[in-house]
């Protein structure tokens, strides 16, 4: 009897021993977890970041340069490791439509899919709009465009691009060195192009320039009330601060009423190879002057390589602002190796303190989030002018 309920007592510890075995080996060829070489667990994780922009609408192709960016990115950083974790990249690409008011459905949409940073929004209007929902998330946001100067400081929004405050300062300073004396200025109502206007007007006024104001509505395509009042207001120039679309059109029918000795301008909202065809061919724009913010092209320290891969996978040049979102994920990515951890919190507090290596040079944040060029890259962050000619940007 005693003897039984040994054999008893083996058997079950043999049975024990047989499934400990057979639950280290399935757990050795696991995808998730396996023993590292330093003898930690390895595993493999998944993390969702938010790309939050315009694929639709007017500023499409603003959105698809950012998307295309981001996706390079992603390719390039995917499988990185923090310690004994492989990180995974998966994207949830939404559209607002360039919308202010479909901004907060998709910052919802995206916390709802648990993602742990977003890039985004495109435009200062959908970033306005969105932000307050994922300050309440806890979830990090880049922009890598939205420009408008009180946008910062935010506590979970950055920016890889520079503000507004800078570059209106650049468009009234452009002015004032081609010895304009009266200059009209049009705003489309939204946040980006009003906060835009403000700064210029500041400028100008404080430099003793004659400013007269005027305002559209984006989405608008007769600009006759306002074509007859900066007519009768004689300017030298005329600065559209709103996008691409609006701005062919108003440039087209100052034209059309006479005004073919006036100076166009705007700011990085009508840098597009589109607003040629919006403004009815070339004659009607050539000659136009716009400003972006940022490090040149040419002395970006990845830009040759991104301009190909680019290409390569788009079938075109980067449209504006491609390479600012595309470091946008770098900065995310150098903040998860930094607290090796990808917890939107501890982004965040990362996010303040990396020094970034990306297409666009060496970069952080200063303590309002705004983009700081760092290391070889310092000094270089300017605002740069570009002058359409044939139909094509031209960097001056």
């Amino acid at each position: 009897m005693q003897s039984t309920r040994i054999r008893r007592i083996l058997a079950v510890l043999l049975a024990v021993a047989m499934l400990a075995a057979m639950s280290s080996l399935v757990g050795c060829g696991s995808s998730d977890d396996s023993e590292s070489s330093d003898g930690g667990e390895a595993k493999t994780e998944t993390i969702k970041i938010g790309i939050h922009t315009s694929l639709t609408g007017g500023l499409a192709d603003y959105g698809f340069a950012a998307q295309k960016g981001i996706e390079l990115a992603q390719s390039e950083l995917d499988g990185f490791e923090v310690g004994n974790t492989t990180y995974k990249i998966e994207l949830s690409l939404k559209d607002d439509k360039g919308e202010p008011a479909e901004s907060p459905v998709v910052a919802q949409q995206l916390i709802d899919e648990g993602v742990v940073a977003v890039i985004g929004c495109l435009t200062s209007g959908s970033t306005n709009a969105a932000q307050p929902i994922y300050e309440q998330a806890g979830i990090p946001m880049i922009s890598g465009s939205a420009t408008r100067a009180d946008l910062v400081p935010r506590t979970n929004f950055f920016r890889t691009c520079v503000g507004d405050n800078i570059q209106g300062k650049a468009l009234a300073d452009w002015c004032v060195e081609l010895g304009f004396m009266k200059v009209a200025i049009m705003d489309d109502r939204g946040d980006y192009a009003v906060g835009l206007a403000d700064v210029i007007e500041e400028n100008l006024t404080a430099a003793g320039v004659e400013v007269s104001r005027e305002s559209g509505q984006e989405g608008d395509t007769d600009f006759s009330a306002q074509v007859a009042n900066i007519q009768n207001f004689g300017p030298d120039a005329v600065i559209f601060t709103g996008y691409h679309r609006e701005a062919g059109l108003l440039f087209k029918q100052c034209r059309e009423a006479g005004m073919t000795g006036v100076q166009f301008m705007g700011g990085d909202g009508i840098k597009s190879d589109e607003i040629v065809e919006e403004a009815g061919g070339a004659a009607n724009v050539d000659g136009t002057l716009a400003t972006i913010g940022g490090i040149p092209q040419d002395k970006m320290a990845g830009w040759d390589a991104f301009k190909t891969a680019f290409v390569a996978d788009a079938g075109k040049d980067p449209g504006p602002y491609a390479e600012t979102n595309h470091d946008a994920l770098v900065a995310i990515v150098d903040a998860i190796k930094m607290g090796e951890s990808a917890d939107p919190a501890d982004i965040i507090e990362n996010l303040k303190k990396v020094e970034v290596m990306g297409v666009i040079g060496t970069f952080g944040f200063d303590e309002n989030g705004e983009f700081k060029a760092m290391g070889d890259s310092a000094g270089l962050a300017t605002i740069v002018r570009y002058k359409l000619e044939g139909g094509a940007w031209v960097a001056q």
